[in-house]
């Protein structure tokens, strides 16, 4: 091995131990998909006479962010264990051209649903303390 001619300096910087931003990625609100499991409505049809499983929903991921991940919780819906086999099988285009209905208004429609459900929880809840129950 060769000697350097000058010796290398020690570095002032400290080193960073932690990222600077928190790395990207899709959303995620556990409450939400919470909210969707709990609501038993497939969100395809009306009528819809498919199994749940365990009484819950799935919670079925619109369009991915890339090879093999899952788009952001908002854009989730409610489906049946046989809906959600079937969109994952199909794929998303061919899943909406088949039950006619557009996935991110369906999607917001419940995400709005949701946020109007818990703001009125956080108010139910601040007025019991406020009232002392």
């Amino acid at each position: 091995m060769t000697r350097r001619r000058m010796p290398l300096k020690p570095s002032r910087k400290p080193i960073p131990r932690k990222r600077a931003k928190p790395r990207r990625g899709p959303l995620r609100d556990p409450g939400y998909l919470a909210f969707l499991r709990e609501e038993c409505a497939c969100a395809v049809a009306s009528g819809c006479t498919g199994r749940f499983s365990a009484g819950h929903c799935d919670a079925a991921h619109g369009r991915a962010n890339g090879r093999g991940s899952k788009g952001p919780d908002k854009e989730a819906l409610p489906l049946c264990r046989e809906h959600h086999r079937e969109q994952h099988s199909i794929g998303l285009r061919a899943f909406q051209e088949t039950y006619g209905f557009e996935w991110l208004r369906e999607a917001a429609a419940h995400y709005t649903a949701y946020q109007i459900s818990r703001e009125a929880y956080q108010v139910s809840a601040r007025d019991k303390l406020q009232k002392g129950v």
